[in-house]
């Protein structure tokens, strides 16, 4: 059945009004409130492990700040009694419990994967060793570090959670078909912008130069992050986030240590 000209300009002009009221909701809609910061938690350091990545995700910098909080005044009473070395074990062996080690687990169990393929990236023995490799990397880069300690346990717990909204907006889901699902169906570029515009303020605010080579180094990372998991898995999943997490906030720490 053939239409008039005038008939197909209405109807894409009904399209579109329907596409644009539809982004227009989507920014319009309000930030999730006490639930959505709990089911965060969940997400990042409790036993919620299959939960989608979902607008509750605009939270996740904000809860790396509060275990970056909780670090610092661990590392600040161990300061009094113990060396640095092992207020520095201490502190990352206390990260790693209130993760669960899931930054630590996906990071070992990518780097596997990348260097061996399935058998390797099940090995428990190969993911073990890549466990106590970062576990030690992390031990001794904070361990480096001296004036800025404050700023080193604060934000790069923030940065790396940062990345993973950055990582998670927009990215494909890791999948062992040819279906192109995304990983996440409700972040929007507005969680997005929220989490990343948030973070990179008080990183910039409380820490200036350093928080500027600090900011910019982690958006570049990220980025290199997003593009490298895309090519070697074809998209992301729940560990392949939390191991780009965790690679951001080593490479904080590296470059506070070096500072």
């Amino acid at each position: 059945m053939n239409t008039s000209p005038e008939a197909r300009a209405v109807a894409a002009e009904s399209v579109g009004f329907e596409m644009v009221m539809s982004e227009a909701e989507k920014i319009a809609r309000p930030i999730p409130g006490l639930s959505g910061f709990w089911r965060a938690a969940m997400q990042l350091l409790g036993g919620d492990d299959d939960s989608p990545v979902g607008l509750s995700a605009v939270y996740y910098p904000l809860i790396g700040l509060l275990v970056g909080v909780m670090m610092v005044g661990l590392d600040w009473l161990l300061a009094m009694r113990f060396s640095v070395q092992a207020a520095s074990l201490t502190v990352v062996a206390f990260h790693v419990v209130v993760t669960r080690g899931r930054p630590l687990d996906g990071l070992a169990r990518s780097v596997a994967l990348g260097l061996g393929g399935t058998s390797a990236g099940n090995s428990p023995v190969i993911l073990g060793s890549l466990r106590v490799l970062f576990f030690g990397l992390a031990v001794l880069l904070l361990a480096w570090i001296d004036t800025a300690r404050v700023v080193a346990l604060l934000f790069a717990p923030m940065l790396a959670r940062c990345a993973m909204v950055v990582i998670a907006t927009g990215s494909r889901e890791a999948r062992d078909d040819d279906k192109q699902v995304k990983f996440s169906r409700e972040l929007t570029f507005r969680e997005f912008g929220i989490a990343s515009t948030a973070t990179f303020a008080v990183v910039l605010l409380t820490t200036h130069f350093l928080g500027m080579l600090l900011v910019l180094a982690s958006g570049l990372l990220t980025i290199g992050l997003r593009l490298l998991v895309h090519y070697a898995r074809g998209g992301v999943d729940r560990s392949g986030l939390h191991a780009c997490g965790e690679v951001v906030q080593l490479a904080t720490l590296a470059i506070i240590a070096l500072f």
